[in-house]
């Protein structure tokens, strides 16, 4: 008998990939999506259009129909346990991260959760909703916690300040604190394999939250010249202090919600996410290396350029006079450093490197 699997959502960074790889796991997979956007990747399947943003609507949309799976990858999933409860057994759900700052560790799933934010606050409490519909034998849960992606897609893609800036021509371009920031984050296809892992392990996932991340979480300063290479591109990295590098604060993107409402520089903190769970629970592996996610992710932008629209959801100007101002006040505070008197640091080895044989005696 085959089984039967929602998705909600199903039509952005990952949808596709976990939508393909259920019909290739033996399931009849439905799309329940607001309809803003169809993908060709998706359009053999059955859709339903309905707002899974409010309890009504969805509700609605479904009448009376049950699941044998339903994965939520979009919407407020604080009303699942309410909308979804007799409808399923089992239940699949994306969420954010949204931790505090762990000093530079990689944070695990139990790490403090950051609640200052309206947006992430809320992170939390669609978590807290969906673990006591769990535990009240609603469904059984398997929640994922995204990070920031890259590929494909992306409403709003941080590669594309870089993309199009070398496609521009521009060959120096601005980053802030050396790109040394270390970010986990997940190429889509990577963070869609993890969800289907949950798919064929139900008994070691079940009641599990999981971070998600690629294994391998290259520096921004890396990030970059990646994308470079990639465009067949020779740049250079002009480095910023955060205090004075506005033409770089696209960096802070989805990484610091609060920096521009708040008139300051976002921060460049590292923020590193555990996935050893994953790994030891469901055999999770990266399935598109790094090198091969950044040359998608390239070819995609080339082909499928930033609209002025969504290059404002971006948030970067793309200022180059600007841009070209502070570089040149940059190189010229450079310059004037040089010329100020200082006496070199010399340094020294700490061990002695003798070229004949020495004793106590013969040093006396």
């Amino acid at each position: 008998m085959s089984k039967n699997c929602l998705v909600i959502g199903g039509t952005g960074p990952t949808g596709p990939y976990i939508v393909h790889g259920l019909r290739d796991r033996g399931y009849e997979v439905t799309i329940l999506h607001r309809g803003s956007h169809e993908p060709d990747e998706v359009r053999d399947f059955e859709h339903i259009h309905a707002d899974p943003n409010f309890e009504e609507p969805l509700t609605e949309a479904l009448q009376d129909r049950t699941f044998d799976l339903v994965i939520a990858t979009y919407g407020r999933v604080r009303l699942l346990p309410i909308v979804l409860r007799g409808r399923t057994d089992r239940l699949i759900t994306i969420g954010g991260t949204a931790y505090a700052d762990t000093f530079s560790r990689a944070a695990t799933e139990q790490s403090p959760r950051y609640t200052d934010n309206k947006i992430v606050s809320r992170i939390v409490e669609a978590e807290l909703a969906l673990r006591m519909g769990h535990e009240s034998g609603y469904y059984r849960l398997t929640h994922f916690r995204y990070p920031n992606l890259f590929g494909p897609r992306q409403i709003a893609p941080r590669e594309w300040s870089v993309i199009r800036r070398i496609r521009d021509g521009r060959r120096r371009l601005p980053i802030l604190d050396h790109g040394l920031t270390l970010e986990g984050r997940a190429y889509v296809e990577n963070a869609a394999h993890a969800v289907l892992l949950a798919v064929e392990n139900p008994e070691n996932s079940n009641g599990q939250f999981y971070n998600v991340a690629d294994e391998y979480t290259p520096c921004d300063a890396d990030r970059v010249m990646a994308i470079a290479r990639q465009m067949g591109a020779e740049i250079e990295l002009v480095n910023f202090n955060a205090d004075a590098g506005a033409p770089a604060y696209y960096w802070g993107v989805g990484r610091d919600l609060g920096f521009s409402r708040e008139g300051r520089a976002p921060r460049t903190r590292h923020k590193m996410l555990d996935i050893s769970k994953m790994q030891r629970e469901l055999g999770y592996r990266d399935v598109v290396d790094f090198e091969e996610a950044t040359a998608r992710t390239v070819d995609f932008y080339l082909k499928n350029p930033c609209t002025p629209a969504e290059e404002k959801q971006i948030g970067d100007p793309f200022d180059y006079t600007a841009e070209d101002t502070f570089i040149a006040e940059l190189d010229a505070f450079v310059e004037r450093t040089r010329q100020i008197p200082f006496q070199s640091i010399e340094y020294v080895h700490q061990y002695d490197h003798p070229k004949a044989p020495q004793t106590a005696a013969s040093q006396a």
